[in-house]
């Protein structure tokens, strides 16, 4: 199995616990504060090999995200390559923020492809996805969080705030279309936004980890 994982915006700014680059080499970890996001927390806890995990930075640009179609493509394009190596014959995806609404249309334009022609998702696991995206979809030219049924096993912890506007910018409605084989969606109650994904050192950050670590785990992922 081979492990995606796309952070939130701005997560350049977070995670200087382990300063580096990200595939794509970008860089991680600017704040002096000793601070990483619950994404970047499973990516260095997994047990698999870095030739099996692959950590992408979240959007830059802030509430437009207008980076989030050329995140979306570097994803598509470590898949493919991963594919043709013949390294993964199984996908699992975990993100935070505007980085699991870009996870979310990587499934989708990943169960338009040919039957056989990627590996089988096992597991999608979010912390608390938003669209909040003002381009089009590189996939039905509209973000979204919707969840396609080529994924086997979905789990999402959404924050209690999550009623929008916020600066003005609607949120995505918290409840979109899941068709995964097993879904389980936690609404956290009082926690934030950067409360579910963000300080992973924040008591409602420990329980959201907890949750999606759990379910990964039953999923199989390591």
């Amino acid at each position: 199995m081979c492990l995606i994982v796309v952070d939130g915006t701005w997560s350049f700014n977070f995670n200087n616990k382990n300063k580096g680059k990200d595939y794509v080499g970008r860089p991680i970890g600017k704040k002096s504060e000793d601070i990483r996001s619950n994404a970047r927390r499973f990516y260095e806890e997994s047990a698999y090999p870095d030739t099996k995990k692959f950590y992408f930075v979240g959007p830059g640009y802030g509430m437009s995200g207008n980076d989030s179609p050329r995140i979306y493509r570097n994803v598509v394009k470590c898949i493919d390559e991963q594919i043709k190596k013949k390294n993964c014959d199984e996908l699992a995806f975990v993100g935070w923020s505007r980085g699991a609404a870009i996870i979310s249309e990587v499934a989708e334009g990943l169960a338009a492809r040919k039957e056989g022609a990627v590996p089988p998702i096992k597991f999608v696991g979010l912390f608390d996805s938003v669209a909040m995206i003002w381009r089009s979809s590189p996939v039905d030219r509209r973000w979204g969080e919707d969840i396609t049924s080529n994924v086997q096993y979905f789990a999402h912890v959404v924050a209690g705030d999550r009623t929008g506007p916020v600066w003005g910018v609607d949120f995505r409605a918290a409840d979109p279309l899941i068709k995964a084989g097993r879904q389980e969606v936690f609404h956290l109650a009082n926690a934030t936004h950067g409360g579910v994904g963000g300080d992973d050192s924040t008591a409602h950050a420990q329980t959201s980890y907890d949750y999606i670590r759990n379910h990964a785990t039953i999923a199989g992922v390591l």
